[in-house]
């Protein structure tokens, strides 16, 4: 993948937030350093970030996609009410090793997420 300026500052809008950004609010962050930025630039080099493992996409229940720089194996919950992505930090090998041992194969990478309702919105 050759040096992009606009692939550096996706990655650094990515790696600097926990808050799984969509395409279109990248698309938002990045107008503000280049107003001449297309919305289709941003979706092709997203595209191309997934594609390579430099960033991961998170697809929703809510007709979104989101992404994330933090690509080491973590685990997600989704607040199915407001679409809100969080971070899990669990034990992903324990899990790992239970599947392994389960079926006798070896995993080399594993996706889970979680969906239910925020602690903002179980109350509403």
């Amino acid at each position: 993948m050759n040096y992009s300026k606009q692939r550096e500052a996706m990655l650094k809008i990515l790696c600097g937030t926990k808050t799984h950004p969509t395409a279109n609010e990248i698309y938002l962050e990045m107008r503000k350093a280049d107003p001449k930025i297309s919305l289709g630039t941003v979706y092709r080099n997203l595209a191309l970030l997934t594609e390579t493992g430099t960033i991961m996409r998170i697809d929703t229940n809510h007709d979104s996609v989101h992404y994330d720089g933090c690509t080491d194996t973590h685990y997600h919950f989704i607040c199915e009410k407001c679409g809100k992505v969080y971070d899990l930090r669990l034990e992903p090998l324990k899990l790992k090793a239970e599947v392994e041992a389960e079926i006798d194969c070896e995993v080399s990478d594993h996706m889970l997420i979680f969906y239910g309702k925020c602690s903002k919105c179980k109350s509403l």
